[in-house]
């Protein structure tokens, strides 16, 4: 197929090559008439002359070179059709290769893993069977063990029967007469003990006595003193105020002299409010200070302190009161667990002092800190 497809160039190459020669071969006649009868007026043409037996060896050449390289390439396509199916052949035969090489590792795997196996069940069996002797021969040594020493402990409990009913006999006879003595010391130390006992409690009843009588001495002593500081500080406090308002006015009438009077009859002029302002000021600071005093007297006259239990230690309380001092609401806003809760106890017993009219809105929600004396 190939070489019918390169003929045809080759026919039409030499049909054209024929025409061609004709037409040269026409003009060259055409030149040898002009030139045998028309020197005087003609002109002379080079030709070339072509020989077909060239042109023929010519196309057979190439017809040799065209099949000598469509065998060449027919060689080397046959070579590498033969190299691939030789590299197919070598792959194939490496796949079987690999196959049989896995095969014998599979089977030398599975030979490894029944070796191992019979390997474990021998060792299985061997510790079973040192196993069934050990604890044959154990069985053997308890029962011999257990044989020994039931003989030993019957010995045992013969002679310790014996043992026990001498001694019982001995010890019946030692309690009594241990008994014996033993209650006639115990009938005296009775007696002793309830002549001492009788002679404790009169001394203690005696003792608490005369405490309670001391220590309710002291606490009326206390309030006593404590009414008694509250009335000097109250009285101070209102001496303190009068000669406050005695100043105030003096100043305040010092200033209308000055000006001529206009502020004597506007009370509630800026001067005379800032004045009265600040007075009132100085005076609420210290008798809040001086009331939240005997406040905390109060409670420390309710809360009990046994041996010091709480010195060191702080509550604040928040307490609530009415205008006449009467005990609202107390509560714990932090310090110390234990002492806050006796605190607010004591501050439930406690009587509150009622508090001065102009004092009572900065006092009605107090807070008060607390630490025991």
């Amino acid at each position: 197929m190939q070489n019918s497809k390169l003929s045809i160039p080759i026919v039409i190459s030499i049909i054209l090559h024929l025409i061609l020669i004709v037409v040269l071969g026409y003009q060259a006649i055409q030149n040898i008439d002009s030139v045998n009868y028309g020197r005087e007026t003609g002109n002379s043409i080079d030709a070339i002359m072509i020989d077909p037996s060239v042109m023929t060896d010519q196309y057979q050449r190439q017809l040799k070179t065209k099949e000598s390289q469509q065998q060449a390439d027919r060689k080397r396509e046959q070579q590498l059709a033969d190299q691939a199916k030789e590299l197919q052949e070598r792959q194939l035969a490496e796949q079987q290769h690999l196959k049989d090489l896995t095969k014998e590792r599979i089977k030398l795997a599975e030979q490894l893993k029944q070796q191992e196996e019979e390997r474990i069940a021998a060792e299985k069996a061997a510790a079973e069977k040192a196993a069934a002797e050990k604890a044959a021969a154990e069985k053997a040594a308890a029962e011999k063990a257990a044989a020994e020493k039931a003989a030993a402990e019957k010995a045992a409990a013969e002679k310790a029967a014996a043992e026990k009913a001498a001694a019982e006999k001995a010890a019946a006879e030692k309690a009594a007469a241990e008994k014996a003595a033993a209650e006639k010391a115990a009938a005296e130390k009775a007696a002793a003990e309830k002549a001492a006992a009788e002679k404790a409690a009169a001394e203690k009843a005696a003792a608490e006595k005369a405490a309670a009588e001391k220590a309710a001495a002291e606490k009326a002593a206390a309030e006593k003193a404590a009414a008694e500081k509250a009335a000097a500080e109250k009285k101070a406090a209102e001496a303190k105020k009068a000669k406050q308002r005695a100043e105030q006015a003096k100043k305040d009438k010092a200033i209308n002299d000055l000006l001529g009077g206009l502020t004597s009859g506007e009370p509630n002029s800026p001067s005379n409010q800032n004045g009265a302002a600040a007075s009132r000021k100085g005076s609420s600071d210290d008798e809040l200070a001086k009331y939240k005093a005997l406040v905390t007297n109060a409670i420390s006259n309710k809360f009990i302190n046994p041996a010091n239990v709480y010195s060191g230690k702080s509550c604040v309380l928040q307490i609530q009161i009415a205008p006449d001092g009467l005990l609202l609401n107390v509560s714990s806003g932090g310090g110390d667990s234990a002492l806050c809760r006796e605190a607010v106890a004591a501050t439930k017993l406690a009587t509150i002092p009622k508090p001065a009219s102009g004092l009572y809105d900065e006092v009605k929600n107090m807070i008060v800190e607390f630490q025991p004396k």
